[in-house]
């Protein structure tokens, strides 16, 4: 028979009849048991003649051939209590074996399939925790080194959301002069005077066309307003006239509302797209006038 422990290990070897035991520590012996009163008697050609009763529970005292024998162990984990009559003592389990930390020649530990005991078992068990102890430090400073990594990942984003609020902030302050100078002086612009000026600046100026205001045409008028608007302004081509189709299509949405405003962009890109396809200033006029009609998303080909 077999007998294994709790972690599956194999604890006893032996042979277990009614009368007949025979192990492979133990040898062969002949052993009858009979109980009386509460009392165990035993008597085994081996060890002799053993008297035993429970006192308690996990307690046993008796007499083995005249020597009066008490065992106890108590707990439940894997450190347990110990009581013989020379004293009591605390025992752990390991991966290894059992080590005793009171009487360390009762230690044992079994690596390999080779069983030792006494000192030689606690310094294996001593080896075997260093080890531990260096891997457990190992995983700590790993884990360390992750969240160390991690806060400042967190910490670099909190900066750069920051620093491009704070960007977002300077740049809509030095714009706001000038929105302000447009939309006063578009103020008293007509439909038609805000429709022209949307369609020159997305048909024309966005596709490479001069600001010609001197030039004979149709579209002089409107070219001599634009002209007025984006004289003096600080900000470069072609984000001038980037800001600029923004806020005549934001007046122009006040004027009509958001829904024929975004008809009309709409409009716009329709003709571009017919006349030879949209290109990136286009793209990003559409998306300042979309903005200013309070529609946000991307824009489709």
């Amino acid at each position: 028979m077999l007998e294994k422990n709790a972690d599956g290990r194999i604890k006893r070897i032996e042979y277990r009849g009614r009368y007949l035991r025979a192990s492979r520590t133990g040898g062969v012996a002949l052993r009858a048991q009979t109980k009386m009163a509460g009392i165990n008697l035993t008597a085994n050609t081996a060890r002799g003649m053993r008297v035993s009763t429970r006192i308690a529970k996990g307690t046993q005292a008796g007499f083995q051939n005249g020597r009066f024998v008490l065992r106890g162990r108590y707990g439940s984990g894997p450190t347990k209590l110990n009581l013989s009559k020379s004293g009591i003592s605390i025992s752990s389990k390991t991966e290894i074996g059992t080590i005793n930390w009171f009487k360390p020649r009762y230690s044992s530990a079994k690596i390999g399939g080779i069983q030792v005991r006494g000192k030689n078992a606690v310094y294996l068990h001593l080896i075997v925790g260093i080890v531990q102890i260096a891997t457990y430090l190992l995983l700590f400073l790993a884990q360390i080194i992750v969240l160390l990594l991690q806060g400042l990942f967190w910490l670099g984003l909190q900066i750069y959301r920051g620093a491009c609020s704070l960007v977002s902030l300077l740049r809509e302050r030095s714009l706001r002069p000038i929105e302000d100078r447009w939309l006063s002086n578009i103020d008293n612009w007509e439909l038609a005077q805000l429709k022209d000026a949307l369609e020159y600046i997305f048909l024309k100026l966005a596709t490479g066309h001069a600001l010609e205001p001197s030039q004979m045409n149709s579209d002089q008028g409107t070219a001599i307003q634009l002209a007025s608007l984006l004289d003096g302004c600080a900000l470069k081509p072609p984000r001038d006239l980037e800001f600029l189709f923004a806020c005549l299509a934001a007046k122009y949405a006040d004027l009509t509302g958001q829904d024929e405003c975004l008809d009309y962009l709409l409009e716009l890109d329709e003709r571009s797209v017919l006349s030879g396809g949209r290109n990136q200033l286009q793209e990003r006029l559409l998306a300042a006038g979309l903005n200013a009609c309070g529609v946000e998303g991307e824009i489709e080909d």
